[in-house]
């Protein structure tokens, strides 16, 4: 039987902004997305028949989003054969770092290669818009200028190298819970829309210029007291700028050196063991 294997990378939001809510309660946003080299690993095997996969983090397999990803291209594909899925599980839940996106997105990749589906990159971003917001952009990675729910892409061209040092909390952020905020917000909530001017200092190499455009939205409606905590500790250790990801409650700051963004980790892993120093990818 075949065997493929796939890496899921985690992403983080340089900037993120809200720009409504559709009829369907889906809310628009601007993003600008950046992979990291923070990632899980799934191993498919061919079976006859039949879909396996391991309870992971705590997650029933029937609860994961790889099985809602299986059951889409099973609509797609009658009769498509089997497959045991192992999740080695490694980005933190409820962070903001897209976990679940990257490994539904990473389950079409390997079925595609698995299968020879021949869905190619927009068959598999199609089938990825129906399952999430982020799925779309974790086919591919990379940089990207994001809108609409997320599914519409704009790619970046990075010539920035950067290193980021990622903590989570022992907390974390339930995604509906943080969008009910911004919505009893509603026109009160004073947004900055940085996302393009994000983008062109990636391109320009400007690192000046993307930390003074680094923005959250989701910062503003966060009661969590360890988040400034960790800010803090992180320009402290020699960040040039530090920001939320996504929802929460993962936090992240940027170096411009690997030696510099390593020590800073190692600090901060006293106090908070899920911290990370990863580059970009």
């Amino acid at each position: 039987m075949r065997r493929v294997m796939e890496a899921a990378y985690a992403k983080v939001n340089l900037t993120l902004t809200v720009t409504g809510r559709r009829a369907d309660g889906y809310h628009t946003i601007e993003s600008l997305f950046q992979s990291v080299s923070l990632c899980d690993k799934l191993t498919l095997e061919q079976r006859e028949r039949g879909f396996w996969l391991n309870e992971t983090a705590g997650i029933p397999a029937e609860e994961n989003i790889i099985t809602r990803a299986d059951r889409l291209l099973r609509r797609e594909f009658p009769n498509l054969g089997g497959v045991a899925v192992t999740l080695e599980k490694n980005i933190p839940t409820q962070a903001g770092l897209g976990g679940g996106s990257t490994d539904a997105a990473a389950y079409l990749r390997g079925m595609d290669r698995l299968y020879g589906l021949g869905l190619g990159r927009e068959g598999l971003r199609a089938l990825a818009a129906e399952l999430g917001a982020d799925v779309p952009f974790c086919i591919d990675g990379g940089a990207a200028a994001a809108a609409g729910i997320g599914e519409k892409l704009t790619p970046v061209e990075s010539h920035l190298p950067l290193w980021l040092v990622i903590t989570k909390p022992k907390a974390g952020c339930s995604t509906p819970a943080m969008y009910r905020r911004i919505d009893e917000m509603g026109e009160s909530l004073r947004q900055r829309f940085t996302t393009q001017e994000a983008a062109k200092a990636l391109e320009k190499g400007d690192l000046a210029g993307l930390c003074g455009s680094l923005y959250n939205v989701f910062e503003e409606v966060t009661a969590l007291p360890e988040l400034s905590e960790i800010r803090q500790e992180l320009r402290q250790s020699g960040a040039l700028a530090a920001m939320m990801t996504g929802s929460g409650s993962a936090v992240f700051g940027l170096f411009h050196r690997r030696e510099d963004a390593e020590l800073a980790a190692s600090v901060l892993k006293e106090d908070y063991p899920q911290t990370f120093c990863v580059p970009q990818v």
